[in-house]
């Protein structure tokens, strides 16, 4: 797959978050009479690019940090720490996927039962369980 140009990723998110503020601006009464200037989209665009570099290079360091290559959901936590209202919102949607996975791995398995010429492929979340069940019991 081909790499994305820095100015390319850019126009990516330009288009994504001026639709998000038209869509977000169309929702509010139309007596408030609200719009966005492409100046104030281009500010928001450059602020979000922003974060996302300083958030890419934060995990980044935490996992190496760790003396690992790979960014884990505990390196996101250490990142969003002094967030509790975000941390915790980021913990509840890793269970439900954690759960959602679990669900259709029991899936797998039951029709690799009825199916024992099935592929025996499973991946193994508890780790990533276990990690999100200390963040939300602290």
């Amino acid at each position: 797959m081909k790499s994305l140009t820095s100015q390319e990723k850019e126009a990516r998110l330009w288009l994504s978050v001026a639709k998000i503020v038209e869509e977000e601006t169309s929702e509010l009464e139309p007596s408030q009479n609200v719009s966005a200037t492409p100046k104030f989209i281009a500010s928001l665009v450059e602020l979000v690019y922003n974060q996302g570099i300083t958030l890419g290079e934060d995990l980044e360091m935490f996992a190496r940090h760790a003396k690992r290559k790979t960014i884990t959901p505990e390196d996101l936590f250490m990142v969003t720490r002094r967030n509790d209202d975000l941390t915790d919102l980021l913990q509840e949607f890793l269970q439900e996927k954690v759960q959602v996975k679990n669900l259709k791995d029991d899936n797998e398995r039951k029709e690799n039962l009825e199916n024992p010429d099935g592929d025996d492929d499973f991946d193994d979340d508890d780790e990533l369980l276990k990690i999100a069940n200390r963040k939300s019991n602290r």
